[in-house]
């Protein structure tokens, strides 16, 4: 394990929360005009994707309409936190279900 995974798992919640906002700090000052992913991603997603990103980050249905940018920067972490959920889900689906697979395995 790398020394920086060692020292962060010794960390507090308080001190990660500080590293990693001080991490997002550096890489605007360094990369200022790198996209922002999760902003595209939300916002040019259609609104039936929207619904579940949302419903997974336990917002509320007004957020299904908002842009990104609007939403406070909590809402924003909960939008990130569910993108890397789902993210993490569709690396565990197969690459293509078929309409086969609507019946069921009868043994």
């Amino acid at each position: 394990m790398p020394l920086i995974g060692a020292v962060m798992l010794l960390a507090t919640e308080t001190q990660k929360a500080i590293g990693i906002k001080r991490i997002s700090q550096i890489k605007r000052e360094l990369f200022p005009h790198k996209r922002n992913q999760a902003q595209e991603a939300f916002d040019k997603s259609p609104e039936h994707i929207r619904r579940t990103v949302c419903f997974h980050a336990g917002l509320k249905e007004r957020h299904i309409k908002m842009k990104f940018a609007e939403m406070s920067y909590s809402e924003r972490k909960q939008i990130v936190w569910a993108l890397n959920d789902l993210i993490d889900l569709s690396k565990t689906l197969p690459r293509f279900i078929s309409d086969d697979d609507c019946e069921l395995n009868v043994n």
